[in-house]
């Protein structure tokens, strides 16, 4: 019996391997996004600390200077969380890019997938015939070799 063999199984390769590239690509980008969220949220929290400590040294009648020092610091930082904040938005565009390319890639591999099953099914089908075909042939001849020697327990 000879094996399956799928003619389109390299184009299948090509898009399994695609579809890999694409899911690395969906891991890293989430990644990053991740690491934008985090970072942002690490700003926020010194920021946080911050105009705590502002108010803090507000409250205490500290001096001016130091006052204004910290205020500078807190604006600095809010300044740096919206850049931050444009960084996570750009990094869930890439995930959102990458989700939508990872999604189409595994539609190809799913649909040359789903013509290389049918395409087994099919081969499958035709070995069950041709096995059930020999059988036959090979039933018949044995039946017909029986009447021929006369051993078919037939009267006499």
């Amino acid at each position: 019996m000879a094996a399956f063999r799928f003619k389109l199984q390299p184009v299948l390769d090509l898009r399994q391997q695609a579809e890999k590239e694409s899911a690395r690509g969906l891991a890293r980008a989430r990644t990053e996004a991740e690491r934008a969220r985090s970072a942002r949220e690490d700003l926020e929290a010194v920021r946080d600390a911050g105009r705590t400590r502002l108010a803090q040294a507000h409250g205490a009648g500290g001096p001016v200077g130091h006052l204004q020092n910290l205020a500078l610091v807190v604006g600095s930082l809010d300044a740096h969380i919206a850049a931050a904040e444009d960084a996570c938005r750009s990094a869930d565009e890439r995930v959102v890019e990458s989700m939508k390319t990872f999604q189409e890639a595994l539609k190809q591999r799913m649909s040359i997938d789903h013509l290389r099953t049918r395409r087994l099914d099919q081969w499958r089908a035709e070995q069950t015939k041709t096995e059930q075909k020999t059988m036959d042939e090979v039933a018949l001849s044995r039946h017909g070799r029986g009447r021929a020697t006369g051993s078919d327990g037939a009267q006499e």
